[in-house]
């Protein structure tokens, strides 16, 4: 059934747009390197994450929404700025149903940390696929990698990312088809679309779209957040998926996509 419900600003949307659960990221740039700024790091993390269960002990459970999570992460490599999102030493990515309850925990964090760091949140939603079929759902589910533990999958990638608003002024139908194969009117050929130029990925990399959750085309906010989760040995492939996604010749709806940093970490049990 398709019906509207309230949506932002006064607005409706459909009830493919309705917010399931909500998260956020939340990116912290210590501004002191010292024991003491560690310790209270720690402390509040273990904080946040009071009452939330700690996704690093996940289990291998199929990939559906999860409800009052955490995961935290540590960046993999130094941080390549000194300000920004790929500033940050470590990311926790917290799951509610209860929307409030994210901003009690954001400010809670910077209350903890003080002048000894920064935190910069981005919010995110699940909600229910927007561009799919029955064969699509069956394609992509077939083999798709179930949520693994940090000890088995121990990397996580965050990528913010909006798309142009050439995109958005078309019909739910025009969008749709790109994530099919398709012919592209730019190049007057075949494509093999989104979800063809992803495969490689299905079955080894664990994938979670997130929509912003106050709608699409708001400044200085992203549409959305990509989140993948991996094993070491599978690092490669998500490169090549990557890779496949920019290509426009295989891929045209990549025209449409304004990237935000790519934030690639660790998980771990605690920061």
């Amino acid at each position: 059934m398709y019906y509207r419900v309230p949506g932002t600003n006064g607005e409706t949307t459909s009830a493919l747009d309705a917010n399931l659960v909500y998260s956020k990221f939340l990116f912290v740039t210590l501004r002191r390197e010292d024991a003491r700024a560690r310790a209270t790091l720690r402390e509040a993390g273990s904080c946040i994450a009071r009452g939330f269960v700690n996704d690093f002990h996940a289990n291998g459970s199929p990939n559906l929404p999860s409800h009052e999570t955490v995961q935290f992460l540590v960046a993999a490599t130094p941080p390549r700025c000194s300000d920004g999102l790929l500033s940050a030493e470590c990311v926790a990515h917290v799951t509610t149903k209860y929307r409030p309850r994210l901003g009690e925990i954001e400010a809670e964090l910077g209350r903890r940390l003080g002048d000894m760091a920064t935190v910069r949140a981005i919010d995110g939603s699940t909600r229910a696929p927007r561009y799919t079929s029955a064969a699509l759902q069956e394609y992509v589910d077939k083999g798709a990698a179930a949520r693994q533990s940090g000890r088995s999958a121990g990397n996580g990638i965050i990528i913010p990312m909006s798309k142009t608003a050439a995109w958005w002024n078309m019909s739910m139908l025009e969008r749709h088809a790109y994530f099919y194969p398709h012919v592209d009117q730019e190049q007057g050929g075949q494509v093999a679309g989104h979800a063809q130029a992803a495969e490689a990925g299905i079955q080894t990399i664990y994938r979670r779209l997130y929509h912003n959750p106050d709608g699409y085309q708001r400044t200085d906010e992203y549409d959305f957040v990509t989140y993948f989760e991996c094993a070491d040995e599978h690092l490669a492939t998500f490169d090549l998926v990557r890779q496949a996604l920019r290509d426009e010749r295989r891929n045209p709806e990549w025209r449409f996509v304004v990237e935000g940093p790519e934030w690639r970490g660790r998980r771990v049990l605690r920061w």
